[in-house]
């Protein structure tokens, strides 16, 4: 049984950067998991598990990534959702983002995007 593959350089970074704004970021198998607290939207006041595909951070900071892994119950309107690098329960969004203010620390930038998109979530059916 061989050790698991050390996570890069630049997912390292990215794990740093979120830590560093306050939302440490942990690595799950194929995905990087971090705590949200939505902003807006149906879930206000509550801390949202949320993530992103190792693979996708490989370019961070100059590269952020695109997809934004949520529990499979939640969900937007007019998304684009697939499985890849998500486990049993889980379901990944394509959210486009870049960024634009070079003055925002990257990982700031992120957060802010990942809280904007989970005040546009659709409400839970009662």
């Amino acid at each position: 049984m061989s050790d698991p593959t050390e996570p890069s350089k630049a997912t390292l970074q990215f794990m740093t950067d979120m830590a560093d704004i306050g939302h440490p970021a942990t690595i799950d198998g194929d995905r990087i998991l971090y705590d949200v607290d939505a902003i807006g939207g149906p879930r206000v006041g509550q801390f949202i598990t949320t993530g992103v595909s190792v693979s996708e951070v490989q370019g961070w900071p100059l590269t952020p990534p695109h997809w934004i892994h949520l529990p499979e119950n939640i969900t937007f309107p007019g998304t684009n959702v697939d499985v890849t690098d998500c486990p049993p329960g889980w379901r990944r969004h394509s959210r486009d983002f870049s960024f634009t203010d070079m003055s925002v620390p990257p990982a700031l930038a992120w957060l802010r995007h990942v809280r904007g998109q989970m005040s546009m979530i659709i409400p839970m059916a009662a």
